[in-house]
């Protein structure tokens, strides 16, 4: 009680200096912590997202004599097993969010299971079979969905393909996902299929189990005759990930500590100024006997008071923004356990820090400073 009467009575001695420090402070633990929540939530994804990484292909060019023949090619890789996939996404195609590079693909599985879905179902082979105009899109794709008779389609290259399954996860945004498009090799459109028969040579990826990738890719090059397979890279057949969200997190990471700075350098300029307006309550301490110890321990009691009350308002403030925050982050937010153990080391550190280069001028106050005021 006596630590927060005192602090009682330096808001009343110094509301505004009180304000400009529970605000810095109040900023910084909520763009800190906030931005925390962000990077461990890509970590996470990007591990939920390992198993859906295209990390064991072999990738090689299919050379023709006159012109690109699809119907060759779908005849030559019927042979393969049914644990791998062949990819096209050398070609763009127009849609309502600019130019993309689809996944084009021919699979002999049962249906297309390469990626989560938020809803719908994969594509069926029974579909890739019949050419069906069918597509899976991610999540950036919604607003541009056209709804007709209960199904969903979306425009690719102004012709309409209909929407099978929305591409993503529940648990956040993923730049991965969200901008796929993924069509089976047997339903392109007019624009794209004239582009491949006006080529000669066509850069694919055959990708999958490792243990059968080697096999389906001999089988096809030494049975095929109508082209040739060149230019093929095997480097990939380790694992390797193509994709990673971590080497983006750098900026968030000198974010961190900018903003972490700046409050600290705000929070030990306000605590000096604190002590200077003090001297004579430090120096009647010491005419009674009381140490610099403590001394310290007073000033550093009230300063983690101030800087607690700081945190409980951050988490009152996350609670009531958290749509906001979301929609920032791209992830759903929520305070967790985590954040609470963020707020308290994040108080609990900066008290200490801030409250060292005042107590080491305190150390020079003394009892003589009560002659001067006379």
């Amino acid at each position: 009680m006596n630590t927060l009467n005192r602090v009682l009575n330096q808001i009343k001695a110094y509301p505004f200096t009180f304000f400009i420090l529970v605000f810095s402070i109040s900023l910084s633990i909520g763009l800190i912590t906030t931005t925390l929540y962000s990077i461990n939530k890509a970590v996470e994804i990007e591990r939920y997202l390992d198993k859906y990484q295209i990390n064991n292909k072999i990738s090689f060019s299919l050379d023709f004599e006159k012109q690109v023949d699809m119907k060759a090619i779908i005849k030559a890789f019927s042979t393969m097993s049914v644990t791998s996939n062949l990819l096209i996404n050398s070609l763009s195609v127009e849609t309502d969010l600019g130019m993309v590079n689809p996944m084009i693909e021919y699979w002999k599985a049962d249906e297309y299971n390469k990626f989560p879905l938020l809803e719908g179902e994969a594509i069926r082979k029974s579909s890739l079979d019949r050419g069906d105009k069918l597509c899976m899109v991610g999540r950036a794709f919604i607003p541009y969905i056209i709804k007709e008779n209960g199904k969903q389609y979306v425009k690719i290259d102004h012709e309409k393909y209909e929407i099978t399954g929305i591409i993503g996860t529940d648990k956040g945004n993923s730049p991965y996902l969200d901008h796929k498009i993924v069509m089976p090799i047997t339903s392109l459109t007019e624009r794209a299929e004239s582009k491949l028969q006006s080529q000669k040579s066509i850069p694919v990826i055959l990708y999958g189990d490792q243990t059968r990738l080697l096999k389906d890719y001999d089988t096809v090059k030494n049975q095929v005759s109508i082209f040739k397979v060149n230019n093929a890279d095997f480097s990939s057949l380790q694992g390797s990930s193509p994709y990673t969200y971590l080497g983006n997190l750098g900026n968030q990471i000198t974010f961190i500590i900018t903003v972490y700075v700046l409050a600290l350098i705000n929070a030990v300029n306000i605590a000096v100024y604190w002590i200077k307006e003090r001297r004579v309550e430090i120096a009647i301490k010491k005419a009674f006997g009381i140490s610099n110890s403590t001394i310290a321990f007073s000033f550093y009691s009230e300063m983690l008071v101030v800087f607690l009350f700081s945190s409980l308002l951050v988490c009152i403030v996350q609670i009531w923004m958290s749509p906001i925050i979301e929609q920032w982050i791209g992830y759903p937010y929520k305070v967790t356990l985590t954040d609470i153990i963020n707020h308290a080391a994040f108080v609990f550190i900066t008290s200490l820090l801030v409250v060292i280069i005042p107590l080491i001028s305190s150390r020079n106050i003394q009892p003589v400073e009560l002659m001067r005021k006379v």
